[in-house]
């Protein structure tokens, strides 16, 4: 295991190609400042996003997100392989309050190699822990404590607590905290509904949601249900479809 370099980010950028980075570091710049839209959450969603790169599939993401009495958990599955580079299998943990406020958050890579990073959010402040088999660091962030997303890398499910943030009744950009644990990174986001379409070819019956999510480099669009299902995330920019699997 390389020396941590940065929390957070250091084992995952030794562990992965440079291809691999680049395609990341795009992907992160899309979930680091996007918004999406507010809509009421179901009791409980389980669904699979194929990941394309090019039109060519190059990963899978498997979530759930379970709506309790305190609250919300999401508990994510990521697997991702590109040619010539080593298979990526993570996964995330997020619990949130009932009014969506990030509580606590885990995300543990599988392979190549091994590593943790946790996310403890306190009024006091939010600490982030990183741990691998070189030793753990830790980080102190003061968020604010509201209107703060986890957006963290490559986990697109994450996009649906921003839709249940979004006032619909408040049209035009709307901008959020968010914090991103991969990249030990706060940031802002910005969101603008776009209105009603349905996806081209007709891959999904019925009317949804379109966002457009903007920063000075990256734009990222989003479509969802009226219930709140993301269906498909398209980023220009770097030839990324995210796509929900029928």
């Amino acid at each position: 295991m390389p020396e941590l370099k940065s929390p957070g980010l250091g084992w995952m950028r030794e562990a992965q190609a440079q291809h691999c980075l680049l395609l990341f570091r795009i992907l992160l710049m899309a979930a680091v400042f996007p918004t999406i839209a507010a809509v009421h959450a179901a009791e409980s969603e389980s669904a699979i996003f194929t990941i394309l790169s090019g039109g060519r599939r190059i990963g899978a993401e498997r979530f759930t997100i379970t709506r309790g009495p305190a609250g919300l958990e999401a508990i994510g599955e990521l697997q991702l392989e590109t040619a010539g580079n080593p298979k990526v299998s993570e996964r995330s943990s997020l619990q949130t309050s009932a009014n969506l406020k990030p509580l606590l958050y885990e995300r543990r890579q599988e392979a190549p190699q091994k590593g943790t990073l946790t996310v403890k959010f306190e009024p006091s402040g939010t600490t982030l822990t990183s741990q691998t088999e070189s030793g753990s660091q830790e980080q102190i962030f003061l968020l604010p404590d509201h209107d703060l997303v986890v957006l963290d890398t490559n986990f697109f499910h994450h996009y649906e607590f921003l839709i249940r943030l979004y006032d619909l009744a408040r049209p035009g950009p709307q901008s959020f905290a968010v914090f991103v644990p991969q990249e030990a990174l706060p940031g802002t986001i910005s969101l603008a509904y776009q209105g009603k379409e349905n996806l081209p070819g007709g891959e999904i019956p019925g009317e949804l949601d379109h966002f457009q999510a903007m920063t000075e480099e990256v734009k990222i669009e989003i479509w969802a249900t009226p219930g709140g299902e993301i269906q498909r995330l398209l980023i220009p920019q770097a030839s990324l479809e995210i796509v929900r699997q029928k």
